[in-house]
């Protein structure tokens, strides 16, 4: 029953180290625990270590970037283990895209805080990002920079921010999205295509999920049905099981044969007219075996859950923003019954408290998973312009023993566009301003920086927080 997802290999990171002769600081040893911290960082993040030979001069500059470029890097740490001018820096900055600027104090040549200076490491760093867009260096894509010895609490914080987007992005890069039936009737704000590099929409109509859908052997679609009433409560009918099973395994056969890392599905009116039962329980459970599965055929909102999960390996839901409570400040998200169980609060025993019912406004028909959000930090992403912009907030989900409207629900609190706290009222302000998309993925933990990160690798804009206004703006 389990779907294997298109594995997001570890990132690819090397390490380049600039040592010019004419310092007086131990580079070697400087060099030497650089890449014990970056080893030990490699196990903690979870990327592989490639190791590069010194750069002395601008001619071994030339040499390792050749070298560089032919070995499948995501990402380049450019060590300036001593100051180096831009002849050196400019061949390294330009053989990998994403590239980062790495600092280190003066404390690690070896000496104490006078003499000579050892290493004039920092200043390097300085001169070498004041150079990116001379036209001898003509870096295009933009240059983080790092400052630390790699065992320094600021620098793993840096780097964990850059591993995270650079997961988000392999996520992203050469995604296929399995777009079914297109969008639902009416629904023009999802009709939107990406113009992402590399990312692929392979279309089918709804008419091959009926016929895979029917063609669904009985013994699979009793056993998955079997699973379903073992592990959940139910309160609908071993038929009903049965009928949302065989969407089940028919979704997840149509993703497989595709080669497709997330759906989108035109999920009503015509599918529980046509196979008697509603998609959202197999859907949620689609984005449970890490194949996100957007509803209301949204490719866009897809490949936002597909980024979310890559940044936080976990899986990620797509919902509604439905209500406000003013008293606490909050924001119910809801949707019909599409998540997975690992979003779902705890029961007295420690198990997921969900249960298989039917759909909210189609009486009699499931099967819908009901379960409230389990609390703690979660993060919000929505893709826009088809890639060129994005949207990113974050707050926290509150107790999920607050009350909510049936379905896959929970409050929001402590609520930030961005950097800036705006508020319930202050989020909602601005996605109707901006004239947003009604449906902003979810993922768990607070990855913002990531985020924004991952949309200075796509080259996408970030929307700021716009300052609620009583009037209409132009």
């Amino acid at each position: 029953m389990t779907t294997t997802p298109n594995a997001i290999r570890p990132p690819r990171i090397g390490y380049a180290p600039i040592t010019r002769p004419a310092f007086q600081g131990d580079t070697a040893s400087a060099v030497r625990a650089s890449l014990r911290g970056l080893e030990t960082l490699a196990g903690e993040l979870d990327f592989e270590l490639v190791e590069a030979p010194p750069v002395a001069g601008p001619e071994d500059a030339r040499r390792l970037a050749a070298d560089l470029a032919g070995q499948d890097l995501d990402y380049l740490l450019i060590q300036l283990t001593t100051f180096a001018t831009g002849d050196v820096a400019a061949p390294l900055l330009r053989c990998v895209p994403r590239v980062g600027v790495w600092a280190l104090p003066e404390r690690a040549g070896g000496r104490g805080a006078s003499g000579p200076l050892p290493l004039n490491s920092l200043c390097g760093a300085t001169m070498v990002l004041s150079t990116l867009e001379r036209p001898e260096v003509a870096k295009v894509e933009p240059v983080k920079w790092f400052y630390g010895e790699a065992s320094a609490p600021d620098f793993r914080r840096r780097l964990a921010v850059t591993v995270a987007a650079l997961r988000g992005l392999a996520a992203l890069q050469d995604a296929t999205v399995l777009a079914i039936g297109g969008t639902a009737p009416g629904f023009y704000g999802l009709d939107e295509a990406p113009a992402l590099d590399g990312v692929r929409v392979v279309r089918q109509e709804l008419g091959e999920l009926f016929d895979r859908v029917a063609a669904v052997a009985e013994a699979d679609a009793e056993a998955r049905a079997r699973r379903w009433s073992e592990g959940e409560r139910s309160e609908v009918s071993f038929e009903q099981l049965v009928r949302g099973a065989r969407i089940d395994a028919a979704l997840e056969a149509m993703a497989r044969e595709a080669d497709a890392d997330a759906l989108a599905v035109r999920c009503w009116p015509e599918l529980p007219e046509r196979c008697g039962s509603m998609a959202c329980a197999a859907m949620g459970d689609m984005s449970g075996r890490e194949v996100p599965a957007a509803c209301e055929g949204d490719v866009m909102g897809a490949l936002s859950m597909l980024a979310l999960q890559g940044v936080s390996r976990e899986s990620a839901i797509l919902m509604d923003l439905s209500d406000v409570d003013p008293v606490d400040d909050s924001l119910q998200v809801w949707h019909c019954g599409n998540a997975p169980l690992a979003w779902a609060a705890a029961d007295g025993a420690g198990r997921p408290d969900t249960r298989l019912t039917t759909h909210f406004n189609r009486v009699g028909v499931g099967v819908v998973r009901d379960l409230r959000l389990r609390a703690g930090p979660v993060s919000g992403f929505r893709l826009l312009r088809s890639g060129r912009a994005a949207m990113i907030v974050s707050g926290e989900v509150a107790s999920p023993h607050k009350a909510g409207f049936d379905g896959v629900r929970g409050w929001i609190s402590d609520l930030h566009w961005g950097e800036e706290r705006v508020g319930a009222g202050g989020l909602v302000a601005n996605l109707l301003d901006r004239r947003l998309p009604h449906h902003l993925a979810f993922g768990r933990g607070h990855h913002t920086s990531a985020l924004n990160e991952l949309c200075a690798f796509l080259g996408a804009d970030v929307l700021p927080a716009l300052p609620p206004r009583p009037y209409l703006r132009g």
